[in-house]
């Protein structure tokens, strides 16, 4: 069965999550951190990275835990804000993520399907302007339903009415989006940063060139096994 149709995770996947936290970090410390408090850099940038945990630790509780540590004259909320106002900003994508997109709409349905919150997803969606390239855009607070729950996968493709072997799915995260698409049939893709680590997963990519002649084997293989 040829493929029809492509899904993307966000973070980690199309953006470039620790070069944008980088980014974010060194301007909300030269900004906020380093002329009220004798706090290096380096160690606010380590410790924001350990506590966030990737992602999976709200912002809230990284933010008081910081000004705790480094006994800022801060309130927790204003760093908050400044996270929530700013973080789009300083975002990035991977590097030929806008062109590929490009070349891939040509070709097939493409959707994205992220868990985060609304409004920090759609200002880096808007930021960029992603929205141009995909049919479905699913954002876990919004539709209530977080990766790896199959619903979530299954969704935009009933209102493409496709089956999940005509689908792709792509994400940096073995459990939440490999595993998850590959439990309701579809065929997993893992984008990672790491090329040296044994991944679980049959496909991997670490650049984005990587990635068209991949999908023209599959092809391949889908014709001959029909």
């Amino acid at each position: 069965m040829p493929i029809e149709a492509i899904l993307f995770d966000l973070d980690g996947t199309l953006l470039d999550r620790k070069t944008s936290l980088q980014l974010f970090l060194t301007s909300q410390h030269q900004r906020l951190i380093a002329p009220v408090a004798d706090c290096p850099l380096e160690s606010y940038h380590a410790l924001f990275i350990e506590l966030d945990q990737r992602g999976l630790v709200w912002k809230d509780i990284v933010y008081q835990q910081l000004v705790v540590r480094f006994e800022l004259p801060l309130d927790p909320t204003d760093l908050l804000d400044d996270y929530l106002a700013e973080w789009a900003n300083t975002s990035v994508l991977y590097p030929g993520t806008i062109s590929l997109l490009e070349n891939l709409s040509s070709s097939y349905r493409l959707g994205l399907i992220t868990n985060g919150r609304s409004d920090l997803q759609r200002a880096v969606i808007e930021h960029h302007q992603l929205e141009i390239f995909f049919d479905s855009i699913l954002i876990s607070e919004e539709v209530g339903l977080s990766k790896p729950n199959p619903d979530l996968f299954l969704r935009p493709l009933i209102n493409w009415e496709l089956a999940p072997e005509n689908v792709l799915f792509i994400g940096d995260h073995p459990l939440h989006d490999i595993k998850g698409a590959e439990a309701v049939g579809m065929t997993g893709i893992l984008k990672t940063d790491h090329p040296v680590v044994a991944i679980p997963s049959s496909y991997t990519v670490n650049d984005w060139s990587e990635l068209e002649p991949l999908l023209i084997q599959l092809n391949l293989e889908r014709r001959s096994r029909s």
